[in-house]
């Protein structure tokens, strides 16, 4: 290894961050008894970002991105449910929604495009009928726990490097 390069292998400190952000996740799950920690692990490994800075703002995109497929999803199934819809409306009612996610994503969030799709998606055509406002609630609520772990973790182990940048 010549001495500018650094070894391939070499942990980081981001994923150092990263790494301890996912184990406060899986603690907190744990300790709370709240279930899977894996969306909120997930929020805070899309979340952490190598400055505080960038790390609010993935973290925001991400509750944006997630809350507003949750929603879509959650109108097109009661609007599904009161015209009493079958299964076949899907093949109108879920690209439509897409439609609609990725208009307002390009409008207003400008990276949420795939959290909220992949909200839309998971809650539309996965969960239970009477179970999904619950589950959208909730899998916004995981999204904002491991973002905040995310936004902890990087205040409180900042990077030493931002200083070389100031």
């Amino acid at each position: 290894m010549s001495a500018n390069k650094p070894h391939p292998l070499k942990i980081g400190l981001r994923t150092t961050k990263t790494a301890l952000s996912v184990s406060i996740c899986v603690l907190l799950f744990q300790l709370l008894d709240r279930g899977s920690p894996m969306l909120a692990s997930l929020s805070a490994v899309f979340s952490l970002r190598s400055d505080h800075e960038q790390t609010w703002k993935f973290a925001r995109s991400r509750f944006i991105g997630n809350l507003f497929g949750g929603i879509v999803a959650i109108s097109i199934l009661t609007i599904k449910d009161y015209l009493s819809l079958g299964d076949w409306s899907n093949v109108f009612w879920a690209p439509l929604a897409i439609i609609i996610l990725i208009l307002f994503c390009n409008q207003f969030n400008k990276t949420g495009v795939i959290n909220s799709t992949a909200t839309f998606l998971v809650v539309y055509f996965n969960i239970e009928d009477q179970s999904n406002a619950i589950y959208a609630v909730q899998r916004v609520l995981d999204t904002v726990i491991g973002a905040s772990i995310a936004i902890g973790v990087n205040y409180a182990l900042p990077n030493p490097h931002l200083k070389d940048k100031e």
